[in-house]
């Protein structure tokens, strides 16, 4: 049937599109390009601003005309950005950062495509009685699936990196060969390119779960999906649940993903060689095989506020930890809830934000979150490009130094206790000055 059709190849296609073997060294890889600290934190902006542009209305537009499309399309995007990055030249600066352009713009409008398209059709085409019940159980699958695929990209991608790996694989299949660096750095992006032509297949094997609205005119088709944007984001303000949804899965995330981006460097700081990489994200990956059943207990047990509670928690003591390395094995193990905390998170913002909206608007709304959150993170590393330029200058080192980049991570638990308070705050005083609102209008509509 299209509905465990469509749940089963949705599972597939996050896995393909999200456990990509460079993740493990995605920092260094910028670095070792020849780009520096300042480039690498614009260029996730492009990525962050690209996201943020046509994530609303990709989501739009998959709830007016189809999800099938949108998600055909990010995975033809991944392939075109995978195609990009395998094109980098070590040693010509001014050529890399322009590939690294636009692989962040085509890796952004795939991201926007798929945001909200993927989760919407995937949901959608479960029986209605059911949702509420099955969901959870994929996302939990989801989750599973997700381990062991970063299992296999973790090891693979450094690896194959690493050339003093790649030699020792060489000297055991009886070749004694060295492999030039240059040549290691492109190995995870090549299987990622082979990677990303899976996931279009993938795509192209889902069918539609709803009717698509019928072709008209393009000045009214365009009138018509800014007129659903409008009606979904006013939703969205106005009703407390989904409110408070957006703004603390905003703070949560840029601040957990932030770290997980700069992982690699993290763990230069506490002095773990690159071939242990892949060892690392094999290890988080296993625990979070182990934590997936956590999920739904999570989810079935406690409420929403309690969740989000210990949740932050979590991440607070993650970040202290980060803050204060401790060298070798044991900085590593103490961040290692940072890295589990973001699974829990995006179990929680879908499972919470699918219960609470309508099916006619749910891409949009799904894609008003990724809106957010890609908004929050590009923000908060554009701060963090201009942290390390300040705390260079305050240390008169380069931005690109150890040291300053250790300074920085000693600010990242105030941010985000800050944060947490503020949107708290907010939440409460638009709780108070929408509750009349939401009553006579929002939920009319549940």
């Amino acid at each position: 049937m299209p509905q465990h059709s469509n749940a089963s190849l949705f599972v597939w296609f996050r896995i393909l599109f999200n456990c990509r073997f460079y993740y493990p060294v995605f920092t260094i890889l910028f670095l070792d390009l020849g780009l520096s600290i300042g480039e690498f934190a614009a260029l996730n902006v492009v990525w962050a601003l690209t996201s943020v542009v046509l994530e609303v209305p990709s989501g739009a537009l998959a709830d007016r005309y189809g999800r099938r499309p949108l998600v055909v399309a990010a995975g033809i995007l991944m392939v075109l950005e995978m195609a990009v990055l395998c094109l980098m030249q070590p040693g010509h600066h001014d050529l890399v950062l322009w590939l690294f352009v636009a692989n962040r713009v085509l890796s952004g409008a795939a991201e926007a495509c798929a945001s909200g398209a993927d989760e919407a059709l995937a949901y959608d085409s479960l029986p209605e009685a059911e949702r509420s019940t099955l969901w959870p159980q994929i996302m939990a699958r989801l989750s599973r699936g997700m381990a062991l695929g970063f299992v296999v990209s973790s090891i693979v991608g450094s690896v194959l990196y690493d050339p003093h790996s790649v030699a020792a694989m060489l000297r055991f299949m009886g070749l004694n060969a060295d492999v030039a660096k240059t040549t290691t750095m492109k190995l995870p992006l090549l299987l990622c390119l082979g990677t990303a032509a899976l996931c279009l297949v993938v795509t192209l094997r889902m069918t539609e779960a709803r009717t698509p609205t019928p072709k008209m005119p393009m000045l009214q088709s365009m009138r018509e999906a800014w007129g659903s944007i409008l009606q979904t984001g006013g939703w969205m303000w106005r009703t407390r649940a989904a409110f408070a949804l957006i703004v603390f899965g905003l703070v949560f995330d840029s601040m957990i993903r932030l770290f997980l981006t700069v992982a690699s460097n993290f763990y230069r700081l506490v002095g773990i060689e690159e071939g242990w990489y892949g060892v690392i994200g094999t290890g988080v990956s296993l625990l979070g095989l182990v934590t997936a059943g956590w999920m739904e207990t999570s989810a079935r047990v406690m409420n929403v506020r309690q969740n989000f509670l210990w949740l932050g928690l979590v991440v607070l003591g993650g970040l202290l930890a980060a803050a204060h390395p401790q060298p070798g094995w044991a900085g590593v193990a103490l961040v290692v809830p940072l890295f589990l905390s973001m699974r829990f998170l995006q179990f929680f913002l879908s499972h919470y934000l699918n219960e609470i909206v309508d099916s006619a608007q749910r891409a949009t709304a799904l894609s008003f979150r990724g809106l957010t959150i890609n908004l929050a993170y590009g923000t908060l590393t554009l701060l963090f490009g201009w942290q390390t330029g300040w705390v260079g200058g305050r240390l008169h080192l380069s931005a690109d130094d150890p040291r300053v980049f250790a300074e920085s991570l000693k600010l990242w638990p105030w941010w985000f206790a800050g944060t947490v308070v503020l949107a708290g705050g907010w939440v409460l005083l638009r709780s108070f000055s929408t509750a009349k609102d939401e009553h006579s209008g929002g939920e009319s509509r549940h």
